[in-house]
């Protein structure tokens, strides 16, 4: 598998210099965020856990690998003893509503406000949850670290960063217009291939 380091060192051989890691380590994190908020096969769908507390209705959504942070929860499904169900999607504010009769029981509604979950009703026990949607990916830290956009997105986020570096600080507009258009094509590759799998019945495509 490709790692953080293994980029690094590729567009470091791209741009024939080996003076600028920093800025190197810096375009490539910018790099997955000028892409992360787009959906891909690799970013969506996985299963994000908690257990619901007693009489508790907020839940906050902290990192779980390989989840940073979600841009986008498809749905929700909660546990009564052996089984699972869909729970049903809500506004913020209809929740609120509803909370004008407090009430308990088993989860029936949710709505996302910033990184927190809200639940109607009240708990009336410790119910499993399983979130799911597109999501951000941890960040690369080290440079053993790997994840898809050091393998399935690597040539995406290559050319991305390199645009980045092109265009500053080395200021080579020719280069960074080769190394954009070159990113392009790896963007279709990539929406195609997704698309592709979503056909297949593996993703939910969503472009938003």
């Amino acid at each position: 598998m490709s790692t953080y380091g293994d980029l690094k060192t590729q567009i470091a051989s791209d741009l024939r210099r080996s003076n600028l890691g920093p800025e190197i380590a810096q375009a490539i994190l910018d790099a997955i965020r000028d892409h992360d908020s787009e959906r891909f096969w690799w970013n969506e769908t996985a299963i994000y856990t908690l257990n619901t507390v007693v009489g508790q209705d907020t839940y906050e959504l902290n990192p779980q690998p390989p989840i940073l942070e979600f841009v986008l929860i498809d749905r929700l499904r909660a546990q009564i003893p052996g089984v699972w169900y869909t729970v049903k999607p809500a506004t913020i504010d209809q929740i609120e509503d509803l909370y004008s009769t407090p009430s308990n029981g088993q989860p029936a509604r949710w709505a996302v406000h910033g990184n927190e979950i809200r639940i109607y009703p009240y708990p009336a026990a410790i119910y499993p949850i399983k979130i799911f949607g597109h999501y951000r990916l941890m960040p690369l830290v080290l440079d053993s670290d790997s994840n898809q956009w050091t393998n399935e997105g690597k040539n995406l986020i290559r050319y991305t960063a390199l645009r980045r570096l092109f265009a500053f600080p080395i200021r080579d507009m020719n280069q960074m217009q080769s190394a954009e258009a070159s990113g392009l094509r790896q963007l279709e590759y990539l929406r195609r291939e997704s698309d592709r799998r979503a056909r297949e019945g593996r993703m939910k495509a969503y472009y938003g």
